[in-house]
Formats: structure tokens, sequence, C-alpha cells
């Protein structure tokens, strides 16, 4: 067998003896952080389109099942999400709910994940971001943060507040992404961080519903 073949072969078996569920984290009420802005103020961990041409870290996030279906605006809908590193090297997650894990001492390496549960009908160019789930943690506050290795995933499952949605009796596809960042203290390594390619991963058919509510 030629040299090629047999390092296809051996990534392949290693692939497949590390993929496992490593962390199951259920965020059913959580409280959601309104204010997005300290989250958004880390650096932005997830490749920009010139930068995910073949970086070695790579994640995919699969929305596995929503209750219920059909999205009512100002409801809930219950969402089970897999974030599985489909990459070369392992990836750095948060796994937190709590937002004052982001508030630690020098030394750390800080983490903040939202989880968006976007919406898009098909043949249309807009997409909407129902709602989402957050996640934090710190290098220095044990089972905040879980490294996860080429294969292995995280089941999050939590209750998504939907805030923007379409017109009643739309029908449209739910799926989800990953965005990541980080925050470097200045006692810890400055080396630069490879980026986090993204790649798409399963969605689930939906329809919205008019406001419960209405006439």
């Amino acid at each position: 067998m030629p040299v090629k073949a047999l390092l296809i072969v051996g990534f392949l078996v290693s692939a497949l003896t590390s993929a496992q569920e490593v962390r199951r984290i259920d965020l059913t009420g959580a409280r959601e952080n309104r204010d997005l802005q300290p989250v958004r103020s880390g650096k932005y961990l997830i490749c920009g389109t010139d930068e995910a041409k073949g970086p070695g870290k790579a994640v995919r996030v699969s929305v596995e099942s929503l209750t219920p279906t059909d999205i009512h605006p100002a409801e809930q809908t219950f969402a089970v999400l897999r974030v599985e590193n489909y990459g070369q090297l392992s990836v750095v997650l948060p796994v937190s709910p709590n937002i004052t894990d982001l508030q630690t001492d020098a030394g750390s390496i800080r983490y903040a994940a939202m989880l968006p549960l976007m919406a898009g009908v098909p043949n249309s160019m807009g997409v909407i971001m129902m709602g989402w789930l957050e996640l934090y943690g710190s290098t220095l506050k044990s089972n905040t943060t879980v490294s996860l290795k080429p294969g292995e995933w995280i089941i999050v499952r939590g209750d998504v507040r939907v805030r923007r949605w379409y017109e009643a009796e739309s029908r449209a596809r739910a799926y989800s992404e990953l965005q990541l960042y980080e925050w470097l203290s200045g006692t810890t390594d400055q080396a630069e961080e490879r980026c986090v390619k993204q790649v798409l991963g399963g969605s689930i058919p939906v329809r919205f519903g008019s406001l419960k509510n209405s006439p």
C-alpha cells in the first residue's frame, strides 16, 4: 500500500477511535445575557471567508431537535445542538452558563460562545436570528472549558426565546453556528491562535405561526 494511502487510513482510524460525546450541557432555565456587547469585545476566533481555505481547526454545529417546530413569536422553543470538532486539531470551548466565569484573575484565558438559532426561507437571500444560547469559561476555573479532540462533540440543550420571526405560515430551515470569542490576559502566552473554520451542520424544518394572543 502506498505511503499516502497508509496516512489516510491512519487518520481515519484515529478519528473513529476519538469520535465520542464528551459533555452534555443543560442550559434550561439559564439566564440570558441581554447585553451582548461585552461578549463581542473579545478576539473573534472564527475564520473570515479568505482565512477559511484550510485551517487545522474546524467546528460543525447541527440542530439535533427543536420542540416545538411550530415557531410562535415571543415564545420559547427547546433546542438541542451538537457542537463537533470537525478539524484536525483540538478546539477549546466554554461550557458554563454563567457569565461571571469571564471575570477571573490574571493568568487565565477566557472564552465566550454564542450559539444562535438561525432561520432561512428557501430561495430567499435573507436569514434571521430567532434567538441564541450562551456559554462562558476560563482556563483557571475547573469544568468551565473543554478541549475537544478531532471527532469529539458536546451536546448543548436549552430554551431559546424567539425574538425575530417570519410572517405566519412561512416555512424555513432552522440551523446554528458557533460564534467564539477569546480574551488573553497580560501574563498569558500571546502566541497567535489559529482561527476556527465554520462547517455547515444539520438543520431542522420549521413553520412560523402567529402571535398566540392575537385574534
